[in-house]
């Protein structure tokens, strides 16, 4: 019996070590699955009059990553922003989803389906600051901005 048993075992962990082997299936290890937007957005806020500027238009950068510039010139001031497209689209309405006040470099989830939180960011210093929308996983949109 004991023999028997040992057998088992030593048939289990040989079978174990083989399968350890095994590739984990091409879905669990391509986990992104980059969103591409079917709408043009635009950067709008109070700075623009909330109107969807050519100027402020997101532009594709690379897959799911969506890029503006704006000119921030006062210190200090609090500029507040959404990101959305001409008619405010439910789905391409992105404001805030618990936070809203943007840091340096930090990123923050994006609702897109929103329609009163926006945004807001205090620069330190005047000068030319990169909006992004990173759209890759579209379940879990996220805003940054980065001064350059």
């Amino acid at each position: 019996m004991i023999k028997k048993q040992g057998a088992l075992a030593f048939a289990l962990l040989a079978l174990t070590a083989c399968s350890s082997n095994l590739q984990l299936p091409a879905e669990s290890t391509s986990s992104t699955v980059v969103g591409k937007l079917d709408k043009t957005l635009y950067l709008r806020g109070d700075f623009t009059l909330w109107d969807a500027e050519p100027q402020y238009r997101m532009e594709e950068t690379q897959p799911g990553i969506y890029i503006t510039k704006a000119k921030f010139m006062s210190p200090g001031k609090v500029y507040e922003f959404k990101i959305a497209d001409e008619q405010w689209s439910e789905g391409y309405n992105c404001g805030y989803q618990t936070e809203g006040q943007l840091t340096l470099g930090q990123p923050l989830i994006a609702d897109c389906n929103t329609v009163y939180n926006y945004f807001s960011f205090k620069p330190s210093k005047k000068g030319w600051y990169e909006i992004r929308l990173d759209y890759r996983n579209p379940r879990v949109p996220k805003v940054v901005i980065v001064k350059f």
